[in-house]
């Protein structure tokens, strides 16, 4: 159905199928929440019809003198010990937390006894009264199956069993004339036929009410979820912007005031040695605003499914090493110990885009390196799975994550604790490209971390991906790179 299209839920999204005979939903717990919304919104009216049958059950009484007075008794203690006692108890079992539970019962018992009282008084009545009291049914009838919420099962059960009980009183216990008992049976079976059909499409008509409005109530919690996401969304990119102002500002300046000392060639000729480590600062600075723009470029790309792969054979370990050398500077600028164990299995080599998958590393190194204190080490690991999958497992004694963030990382523009972000820098878009490029190899990524002891994070590529090692002469470099 349209709701469960629209279903967001994770498991099992409940049924709101409805079986059009017994109108009863097919999933127990939507048949329980329906019964207890639909009486609830039912009671103010459910209240007022009781009492209201109460009054009249109570004042047509007043006929009793004149129209059964051999019976009067008899039927002064039905209406007064009996039936009214007992439309007056549901009423006020409606005001108890027990009553949702038996609502059905206790009122297709009202509507029982209300009926059953009538057949009574004309089951010791004597003519007139006998043949002219059955219209009391047919009330009965209109009330217990147009505004007493009873479910039309049971307002077949009930209407005719008292319909069979009138029978036997008219034609054996106090017969009637066969004319009379034909006129009245002709009323009294079309009120239970029209009776039953009514209650029927009430029924209907407030359980596709209530599939209505649970719909709209989904469709509700999804536009909040979608409108806080979109908060969440804004809310992000706009810090995002902020920090990314600041990265892309820190090496614009530098290139900027390096090329302004030059260009006023304020320590001499622009040949004098004194400018060499300028020039080294503004090729760094260069580098690194290229290193955004490109993560920038290629994770929009991604998001837009543009980012394609130029593949061919990828060497794991050699793009590692080839890493581990860039970084290795830094690292011990950083205090931070890098080192690659030995492959425990064959030589990887993986078909994929291999500055991509160079591109993963770096960012993954890199973000280990910034956020493991001085003293610290990074460790990598690469090793195949059971599944034939090649694993590539980085482990820091980094700052570490706290668990409630650990996918928030990994989706764009998101930053976790921003001060950490402001104190090491960053664009917060390093995972994010991780997880798409990997998942562009049909690979993917995870996290493991603990605040204050480190961070574990595991790529891997499928199995599909594995090139035979065959000829490949492949040494993985085991050695500690550190400074």
């Amino acid at each position: 159905m349209a709701i469960e299209a629209n279903q967001e839920r994770i498991g099992k999204a409940p049924s709101y199928d409805l079986d059009p005979v017994w109108l009863q939903f097919k999933d127990a717990a939507v048949e329980r929440r329906f019964n207890i919304d639909h009486l609830s919104q039912a009671l103010p009216i459910l209240r007022a019809s009781l009492l209201g049958a109460t009054v009249t059950y109570a004042s047509f009484g007043i006929l009793d003198s004149s129209v059964i007075p051999e019976a009067q008794a008899i039927a002064a203690w039905i209406r007064f010990a009996l039936v009214c006692p007992v439309l007056l108890g549901v009423m006020g079992l409606s005001y108890t937390r027990i009553f949702p539970r038996i609502a059905q019962f206790a009122l297709s018992a009202a509507m029982l006894v209300s009926g059953l009282g009538i057949v009574a008084m004309t089951a010791w009545a004597n003519e007139p009264g006998r043949s002219i009291y059955y219209p009391g049914l047919i009330l009965v009838i209109i009330i217990g199956s147009s505004i007493v919420p009873i479910r039309w099962i049971a307002v077949i059960a009930v209407s005719s069993f008292i319909f069979a009980v009138y029978q036997f009183v008219a034609v054996v216990f106090n017969p009637i004339s066969q004319l009379m008992l034909l006129n009245n049976d002709f009323f009294l079976f079309a009120s239970v036929i029209a009776g039953i059909g009514a209650s029927y499409l009430q029924e209907l008509k407030a359980r596709r009410i209530f599939i209505r409005d649970e719909g709209l109530r989904i469709a509700r919690e999804q536009s909040d979820q979608l409108r806080v996401k979109a908060e969440a969304a804004s809310k992000a990119k706009s810090e995002f912007l902020a920090v990314m102002s600041h990265e892309l500002r820190t090496p614009l300046n530098a290139i900027l005031g390096f090329t302004e000392v030059m260009k006023m060639r304020m320590f001499g000729a622009v040949g004098s040695d004194r400018y060499a480590s300028y020039i080294e600062d503004i090729h760094k600075s260069a580098e690194h605003l290229l290193n955004i723009v490109t993560d920038i470029l290629d994770l929009s790309k991604a998001e837009v499914g543009k980012l394609t792969l130029e593949e061919s054979d990828t060497e794991i370990a050699a793009i590692l090493d080839e890493c581990l050398h860039l970084l290795r500077e830094w690292a011990g600028e950083q205090g931070v110990r890098l080192s690659l164990q030995p492959l425990k299995a064959e030589p990887a080599i993986v078909y994929g885009d291999t500055r991509l998958i160079k591109q993963v590393f770096l960012n993954i190194l890199s973000n280990a390196i910034k956020f493991t204190p001085s003293g610290g080490s990074v460790t990598i690991a690469v090793d195949y799975g059971a599944d034939g999958r090649l694993t590539v497992q980085f482990t820091d004694t980094g700052i570490g994550i706290a668990e409630a963030d650990l996918t928030a990382v990994l989706e764009p523009f998101v930053q976790v604790e921003s001060a950490f972000a402001r104190k090491h820098g960053g664009t917060g878009l390093g995972l994010p490209l991780v997880k798409k490029i990997m998942e562009l190899h049909s690979g993917g990524v995870s996290l493991a971390s603990t605040l204050g002891a480190g961070t574990v994070v595991t790529t891997w590529f499928p199995a599909s991906r594995i090139m035979p090692a065959a000829n490949a002469k492949l040494v993985v470099n085991a050695k500690a790179y550190a400074r």
